[in-house]
C-alpha cells in the first residue's frame, strides 16, 4: 500500500516509500541562494544531480560546501567528481542516511578505468543491490565528443545494473516508438522530439549540435542541417530508458529565450532497464516557472521511483 504525502506541487502526491530524483543546472553557479527554493518545489528530494559546478573545486571547495549548507535542511550530502575538461564539475547530493556511499570512481584514482569515471554507487535502504549514479554534462561544441562520452556509459545498461544517469546531453533524444497492444494492426505512436531550425541560428553556431558535413541527409542534392543524435541513439540502443519518453512529455528543458527560441529537450533522467521498472507513472516533470528562469538557463527536471517494484 502506498502511503501518500503532499509535495510542494499540490497537483501531485508522493508515497513515503518513493525516491525523488532531480536534475538541475546551476548555469555557472549563479543565483546559488535560490537553490533551496528550487529544490523545495519537488518535495523531499533523495537524489540531486547538480551540473555546472563552476569553481566548486577552488578555495578548499568553498562553493561546494556553501551549496551543501544551503541544502542542510533537506538532509542532503554532496559528492563531487572533478571535471577533466574545465571547471564545470559534476555533483551528486543524496539524502543521508537513506543513501550511503559504497564506491566513488574519481578520475585521479590510479585504478579507475575510462568507463568508470564519474560513477558512484550507493547502498539504499530496502535494496539488496547498490544503485549506480552518474551526473553528466556533455560538450556542446562537438557531436563526436558526445558520442565518445556515450560509448563509455553503455555497460551500465546491462541486465544486472541498477543505474541512474542524469544531466545535460547538449543534444536531443532519438524519436522513440511506443508499441501498441498486440491486437492493434498499426505501429505504435512515435514520440517526436522538437527538431530545431538550425538555419535560424548564426552561421558560427549552427555546427555545434548538428551533424557534421558529409554525415548530413541530402535533399535536392544539398545537405540539410539536422540535429546530431548519434550519442543519445547509442544510449537508447544500449537499453537506457528515458523518463521523459515514458511520460510522453517532450517539454523543452531549456528556457524559451535560449538558442533563438530553438532550444529543445536536452536534459535527461535515464535508467537502466532494471531500474526503469520502478518509475512512478505520472511523476516526471519539467519545471517551468519564474524562479527557474532566474536560477538557470536550463529547467529543473524530476521523477520519482518506487523501489519496491525492483526485483532482487
Amino acid at each position: 500500500m502506498r502511503t501518500l504525502v503532499e509535495s510542494a506541487d499540490t497537483e501531485a502526491t508522493a508515497s513515503a516509500d518513493d525516491v525523488t530524483i532531480v536534475v538541475l543546472t546551476t548555469e555557472d553557479g549563479r543565483c546559488l541562494d535560490l537553490l533551496p527554493e528550487m529544490i523545495s518545489q519537488a518535495g523531499q528530494v533523495d537524489v540531486l544531480l547538480l551540473l555546472e559546478g563552476k569553481h566548486f573545486g577552488l578555495n578548499g571547495q568553498r562553493i561546494r560546501y556553501r551549496a551543501e549548507n544551503l541544502l542542510s535542511d533537506f538532509g542532503l550530502r554532496s559528492f563531487m567528481t572533478p571535471s577533466t575538461i574545465g571547471e564545470l564539475h559534476d555533483l551528486v547530493f543524496v539524502r543521508w542516511p537513506r543513501f550511503r556511499p559504497y564506491e566513488h570512481f574519481k578520475p585521479d584514482l590510479a585504478d579507475v578505468f575510462h568507463d568508470e569515471v564519474g560513477w558512484l554507487r550507493f547502498t539504499v535502504e530496502g535494496l539488496e543491490r547498490p544503485i549506480a549514479v552518474r551526473p553528466f554534462q556533455w560538450p556542446h561544441w562537438d557531436g563526436g565528443a558526445r558520442l565518445e562520452a556515450a560509448q563509455k556509459l553503455t555497460k551500465f545498461a546491462g541486465p544486472n545494473e541498477l543505474a541512474l544517469l542524469g544531466g545535460d546531453a547538449n543534444c536531443i533524444w532519438p524519436d522513440c516508438r511506443r508499441p501498441r497492444r498486440w491486437w492493434r494492426p498499426w505501429p505504435g505512436r512515435v514520440h517526436r522530439e522538437f527538431e530545431p531550425d538550425w538555419g535560424k541560428r548564426p552561421p558560427h553556431k549552427r555546427q555545434h549540435k548538428s551533424l557534421p558535413p558529409g554525415a548530413r541527409p541530402r535533399r535536392w542534392g544539398h545537405e540539410r542541417l539536422v540535429s546530431d543524435r548519434r550519442a543519445t541513439q547509442l544510449l537508447a540502443e544500449a537499453g537506457f530508458v528515458n523518463a521523459g519518453c515514458v511520460a510522453d512529455d517532450m517539454t523543452p528543458t531549456v528556457n524559451a529565450h535560449i538558442d533563438q527560441g530553438q532550444g529543445a529537450r536536452i536534459d535527461f533522467i535515464l535508467f537502466s532497464p532494471a531500474l526503469a521498472t520502478a518509475i512512478v507513472p505520472g511523476s516526471y516533470r519539467v519545471w517551468t516557472n519564474d524562479i527557474g528562469d532566474q536560477f538557470s538557463n536550463h529547467r529543473m527536471v524530476s521523477v520519482r521511483l518506487d523501489l519496491r517494484q525492483i526485483g532482487g
